[in-house]
């Protein structure tokens, strides 16, 4: 399949399977950069609670930021 042909494909996606591929394609970017990754395990590996982000202040984060899902 050329490139072009790929497009044309995504084009055609419903909106939402279009964000779907977009955060695949995103996180593969992401795997491949050792800074993201660096960063990534160090904040997994953070045994301070007052470190976490909770559920609420993320989801209060992400309407404020108008990504809602």
């Amino acid at each position: 399949m050329s490139m072009a042909e790929l497009m044309r494909a995504v084009a055609s996606l419903p909106a939402e399977q279009q964000n779907e591929l977009a955060a695949f394609l995103l996180h593969l970017r992401l795997q491949h950069d050792p800074a993201w990754r660096t960063e990534m395990a160090r904040r997994i590996d953070d045994n301070e609670p007052t470190h976490w982000t909770t559920l609420e202040d993320w989801k209060k984060e992400l309407a404020a930021s108008g990504e809602e899902g």
